[in-house]
């Protein structure tokens, strides 16, 4: 089957980035064509993937762009459609709100539904802000000309949670959405696989022993509730907490922050990094206080590290999470006191045998082999469709 995958920025980190590069390795795998539709590149090719390049299955088409962000997001679905129809493939597959698409991963979520979320949390002139602001305006358009397009045969969403806030915003057809969850790399996130990494990371650090750890691992800060964890540690009762961040974002407001309250020894940036399962081998706790998330991959993936989460009812992978067995869920990212407690219950708590297994049995189903099995059967399906 010859397959088109669209996603504007390919980059080294980033969760739906993630979900492009396990899906095209494992579409290939099974022998496959792929042909990668992006603006830009931003990461080295996996070693694996030379083979196919050389055999001509594996194809990146370069989509121009121009413009600042509206223009960019607007050029890109543009140009995207032009080379589609210059093209000839048996299925679209877009990880991006785009024009010309058979099937569309809601990934990012429902742009609608994280500005209604974020509004509460910031200024009436911020509020005004958004609604002006073109590439709010832009992204709304696009996604609302997608759900309505007669092209579209499937969506998957990657959540339950996201699947219920396409139908409640544009009621959209049962049977045009089916749920896929995220996979996992279960060859990097396992308690075996992490359990040598702990000493590492104290060396890395250079304390010894390591402090009680709390782990915030995501990029765009504003978004994940960073400010929100920041205040809360400067409530918790242990000075010895030490709040590691790791994530691609602004670290300066976020740093000023932690002084102001006091505790900016007890936060450390650490950017973006490529083996983020050495954080979650030391880490007692990983906290994500979001506003808004489809399904985090972070969550996910520390669950499957045998590391409880706490993180919000705004995130679609706290469908993972059962309070108080292998994390908490919180009803709004900025209920300090509630996330307090949360992260002061799992530091006592880090020694638990229970709460790991909880943790592992919770996603011990979630593969990427199995994301991509599902995905393509309902690739599948639709290319069959579309040909007859």
């Amino acid at each position: 089957m010859k397959i088109a995958l669209i996603r504007q920025r390919f980059t080294a980190w980033g969760g739906a980035e993630n979900t492009l590069a396990y899906l095209t390795q494992e579409f290939l795998r099974q022998g496959h064509e792929v042909t990668i539709l992006s603006a830009s590149w931003q990461a080295d090719l996996p070693a694996r993937w030379h083979p196919y390049l050389a055999a001509g299955r594996l194809r990146w088409l370069k989509v121009p762009v121009w413009g600042g962000k509206a223009g960019r997001v607007l050029s890109f679905a543009r140009n995207t459609r032009i080379l589609l129809h210059q093209a000839d493939f048996e299925v679209i597959y877009s990880l991006e709100r785009t024009l010309y698409q058979d099937v569309y991963r809601a990934g990012d979520g429902c742009h609608r539904e994280w500005l209604a979320r974020r509004r509460p949390y910031i200024s009436i002139l911020q509020r005004l802000g958004l609604v002006l602001n073109p590439f709010h305006r832009l992204l709304l358009g696009l996604e609302k000309r997608l759900f309505q397009s007669e092209r579209l045969r499937l969506v998957i969403a990657n959540s339950w949670q996201v699947k219920s806030e396409i139908l409640n915003h544009y009621g959209l057809p049962l049977e045009k959405i089916r749920v896929i969850y995220n996979g996992i790399d279960r060859q990097r996130f396992a308690p075996e696989a992490v359990q040598t990494l702990r000493p590492k990371v104290s060396q890395e650090l250079g304390l010894s022993p390591l402090p009680p750890i709390v782990l915030f691992v995501g990029s765009g800060f504003e978004r994940k509730g960073l400010a929100f964890l920041i205040k809360t540690l400067a409530r918790l009762r242990d000075s010895k907490v030490l709040l590691l961040v790791v994530g691609n974002g602004h670290p300066g407001p976020y740093q000023r922050l932690a002084q102001k309250l006091g505790v900016g020894s007890q936060v450390r940036f650490l950017g973006p990094q490529p083996q983020v399962e050495r954080f979650y081998a030391a880490a007692a706790v990983v906290a994500l206080p979001t506003i808004y998330d489809p399904c985090s991959n972070v969550v996910l993936e520390a669950l499957a590290c045998g590391r409880p989460v706490v993180t919000t009812a705004a995130n679609g992978a706290a469908e993972f999470i059962s309070p108080g067995e292998n994390g908490e869920i919180l009803t709004r990212p900025d209920d300090v006191p509630g996330l307090a407690a949360a992260l002061a219950k799992f530091q006592d708590r880090r020694e638990d045998p229970c709460i790991a297994e909880a943790a592992v049995k919770a996603v011990a189903g979630l593969s990427w082999e199995r994301t991509a099995r599902e995905t393509l059967a309902a690739l599948t399906t639709v290319a069959a469709k579309t040909g007859s």
